[in-house]
């Protein structure tokens, strides 16, 4: 089989694909075969070393966290109906190959048959995420909440759930993104790439901003922009606020197998919608994690296998 491995720390141009062994099924294992994985930022992060002291790794180790695919097989002591199931799932090991041996049970999901592979292969890395951040800040009708990074993998689930619990949306994107970013359901849309300070003093101000970039720069300007607000980040650990109304909290945790089940649920009923910009085969990996870190995405980028 094929695996996507990492040798060193020099990141993207470092990646290699080669040739393993399929996995032994043992009486824990469920054999999936994976069909696709979402190029995740948790990646390349992995592999230029930024990520060492929060995880600790042999190299080499095989890239990726989560996937999307078809078991084929169990182990005795795993469920038999599992058997042909679509399932996503997470590998801390490293997802990014031809198959693949999920031995945590409780974080392999079911995928319902309304609800198609790809899209559910978008769930894990971007619709957890920011159910957990709307959660934690407590959304609620009549909340205006400012969204950066409105366009990526975990902003295009951020503006549908903030608009199911009827939040006022305001989107920063780009020049590009600006009409897509407004179909997600955004009440306003900001082009932080025009003078930004100037249309933000044109809009309502937030009580609630949602960090999903993790730049500084733009924070500190959110910070002087506005005076009174509680500022959620998925992507800074810490961020020093000077006025007395304003709040900072990094969010960083799990939604529990339930959230994990809902969000298939509100994909199969239409509740939610994935967004797919791009899918590569596994063989242009550097490419799809050169497009993902550098370009403006339109929703989640996915290898296929």
């Amino acid at each position: 089989m094929k695996q996507i491995i990492q040798t060193n720390y020099s990141g993207i141009d470092g990646l290699k694909i080669v040739d393993k062994p399929k996995p032994a099924v043992s009486p824990l294992s469920a054999l999936v075969q994976v069909k696709y994985t979402p190029v995740l930022p948790y990646d390349w992060m992995t592999e230029e070393g930024k990520l060492k002291q929060m995880r600790p790794v042999k190299l080499p180790l095989t890239v990726g966290y989560a996937f999307a695919g078809v078991v084929q097989a169990v182990g005795l002591l795993r469920d038999r109906h599992l058997v042909g199931q679509n399932v996503i799932g997470v590998q801390p090991s490293g997802a990014n190959q031809t198959y693949l041996d999920s031995r945590l049970p409780p974080f392999l999901f079911p995928v319902p048959a309304a609800t198609t592979l790809q899209a559910a292969a978008t769930l894990i890395g971007g619709a957890d995420a920011a159910m957990l951040v709307v959660q934690t800040a407590a959304v609620e009708a009549g909340d205006t909440v400012l969204v950066t990074g409105a366009s990526g993998g975990v902003g295009t689930y951020l503006i549908q759930l903030l608009k199911k619990r009827q939040a006022r949306v305001i989107a920063l994107a780009s020049t590009i993104n600006h009409d897509f970013v407004a179909s997600l359901g955004a009440d306003i849309v900001v082009n932080y790439e025009h003078d930004l300070a100037a249309q933000l003093h044109r809009v309502t101000p937030p009580n609630k901003i949602i960090d999903t970039v993790g730049q500084p720069q733009l924070l500190h300007l959110l910070a002087e922009m506005f005076d009174q607000f509680a500022l959620l980040s998925l992507s800074v650990p810490d961020f020093q606020l000077r006025k007395a109304g304003q709040t900072f909290r990094f969010t960083n945790g799990t939604i529990g197998i339930n959230g994990y089940r809902q969000l298939l649920m509100m994909l199969a009923d239409g509740t939610l919608k994935a967004h797919i910009q791009t899918v590569y085969p596994f063989e242009k990996i550097r490419e799809a994690q050169w497009q993902s870190k550098v370009a403006h995405s339109q929703g989640r980028i996915l290898v296929s296998f």
